[in-house]
């Protein structure tokens, strides 16, 4: 019989933070349905030297010594911090920072996830409401935004002193942003949309389904989470999609070489012989005007 492989310790850590991972991502499967198709759409990577989540919107990477530590540890951390991540993406949060100072702004990410976490009535992700996170997002909603997304706490974020804004950084930390892309310009209309954000466009879209098909199941805690996944679908939408609404079809007869009238063909044969009738086939092709 050939003998069994022995793992060594760092490939039984490896197991077993898989297996950890496997058993969180199932946790949160079973305590929100409608978001099935989010959780499934980061492929769980090891990746050494993280001290914390971290994803580019196709894995999510963690370190595996790091993992396994932290279930042992603090297992009920675990759940909220892999749903932060993929709600990251839910709200195409590591593609829409544009011009902005790249802290503040995943700072500004950071509130508005833990904002819709807070909210959730899950007992996987629950966790006491401090005084700093009530007072953040009073803040930033007494400025008239019934949301409480990125871009109104990134605008509120920068009127607040350095001393506030350590303070928030050490409350609302999370996930680890350094596989966002590095420089996010706002996209000319002709750049085409990075794979990751069209995949989490429909993603976002789908969500938006289910949780209006399973408004009973959602519960009044997943309130907050409709509106911003509503708000991320309607602003991502393109110019172009919005102008098709407004256009008609209509059919432009084009000619087509490659294919002639039959009837022509067989005519000219029967009456000359050897001299076919070769009558162009006319194309119809579908084209939106407006």
């Amino acid at each position: 019989m050939p003998s069994q492989h022995v793992l060594t310790q760092e490939e039984w850590v490896a197991a077993m933070a898989k297996r950890a991972m496997d058993r969180i991502r199932s946790e949160l499967y079973l305590d929100l349905r409608y978001m099935n198709a989010a959780l499934g759409a980061l492929v769980p990577t090891p990746a050494a030297g993280l001290h914390n989540l971290a994803t580019d919107g196709t894995a999510l990477c963690y370190d595996p010594e790091w993992f396994i530590g932290l279930y042992r540890s603090n297992r009920r951390y675990l759940p909220r911090a892999v749903l932060h991540s993929v709600l990251h993406c839910v709200f195409r949060h590591p593609w829409l920072r544009g011009g902005r100072d790249a802290s503040l702004w995943g700072l500004a990410c950071d509130i508005a996830v833990e904002n819709v976490l807070d909210n959730l009535n899950r007992s996987s992700v629950k966790r006491p409401l401090t005084w700093v996170r009530q007072n953040a997002y009073a803040a930033i909603a007494a400025e008239g935004r019934v949301v409480v997304a990125a871009a109104p706490a990134y605008r509120w974020l920068a009127g607040q002193t350095p001393g506030i804004l350590r303070q928030l950084e050490r409350e609302f930390y999370t996930d680890d942003h350094r596989l966002w892309p590095k420089d996010a310009p706002e996209q000319p209309q002709q750049m085409p949309t990075p794979l990751p954000q069209k995949t989490w466009q429909k993603i976002g879209e789908r969500m938006q389904t289910e949780l209006d098909l399973r408004d009973k199941e959602a519960g009044d805690g997943a309130d907050a989470l409709k509106q911003q996944v509503k708000a991320a679908n309607r602003s991502r939408r393109s110019y172009q999609d919005f102008l098709r609404r407004f256009c008609v079809t209509r059919e432009e007869v084009h000619l087509d070489p490659d294919e002639f009238d039959l009837n022509f063909y067989t005519y000219g044969l029967s009456v000359y012989g050897n001299m076919p009738l070769i009558e162009p086939q006319p194309r119809r092709g579908r084209n939106l005007v407006a």
